[in-house]
Order: structure tokens, then sequence, then C-alpha cells
């Protein structure tokens, strides 16, 4: 089975919210420029369209909506925050930058979309091919996919 570690493309970022349980707001301006974001690591943010998608692998996952607001133009975008559960039956290599680089299952267990983390901290979200596949054929972006190594 081919799985792929998913990645932001782009340097877009989008501001930090903090974390917890509830629907979060977060005041911010320009918010034209977030829908060109599907994909946010540091923040653990995926946009509605990616969203969609990843309900479709995980439909019992709880996403739990992130609000930007921009109160001068009166606008809202929402994105939902997204940390697959870890999967720990596996041996993993890293790279320098601490994303994954290859796996071995330990198990027969195969999960379609999982987080492991590297010693330096460093969360990978890990999918299979499938997943790749369907985001690449609804052009989510600013997302890349590596292929890893088994």
């Amino acid at each position: 089975m081919r799985y792929y570690v998913m990645e932001p493309q782009d340097d877009i970022l989008l501001p930090s919210p903090p974390k917890g349980e509830d629907a979060e707001i977060v005041l911010a301006t320009d918010l034209g420029r977030f829908n060109e974001v599907d994909y946010d690591a540091r923040s653990e943010l995926i946009s509605e369209r990616l969203k969609l998608l990843m309900e479709q692998y995980m439909p019992k996952y709880n996403f739990r909506p992130v609000v930007f607001l921009d109160q001068a133009k009166e606008e809202q975008l929402v994105f939902w925050r997204f940390s697959p559960p870890p999967h720990t039956d596996i041996e993993a290599v890293y790279r320098n930058d601490g994303m994954v680089s290859q796996i071995t299952f330990l198990n027969d267990r195969l999960p379609i979309i999982f987080t492991t983390r590297s010693p330096k901290g460093i969360r990978s979200i890990v999918v299979r091919m499938a997943v790749a596949e369907s985001a690449l054929r609804r052009g989510i972006l600013g997302l890349k996919f590596t292929k890893i190594g088994e």
C-alpha cells in the first residue's frame, strides 16, 4: 500500500487561533488571501473543501470549526481543526527537517490517514494514495504529497 506525507506547499499561513474544545473565533483582516489555503500544518487547520474530502475517509472524525472574522468588511471564513489520530505500530525514518520519509508497519492494521511525530516533535500527516489522488483531482490548494518509502 502506498502512502504519502501531506505537506503545505506555500508560505501563506493563517493566524494561529488559541486551541480549545469549542468553536473558536479569530479576528483577522483581508480574508481573501485565505482562499488560497486549504491546509495550514502549523495551526492544524483545513478548509471546508479539504474537510469534505477527509470526511469521506474519516466519517466519524470530530472536526472543530475555527471562524476567521473580518469585522470591518463583515466577512467570515470557516476552517476546521484537523489532527488525525496517531498510529504507533510503525517503525519510521525521518528526514532532516523532521518529516517522515520511510515507514514499516508492524501489524496488518493499516490506517487510511494517521499522524506520526518525529523525535524532534515534528508532526507528519500520512495518507494513503487514494486520499492524495482525490485531493489532487479536486484542485486542493497549498498541498503537496511526498511519497514515503516502505
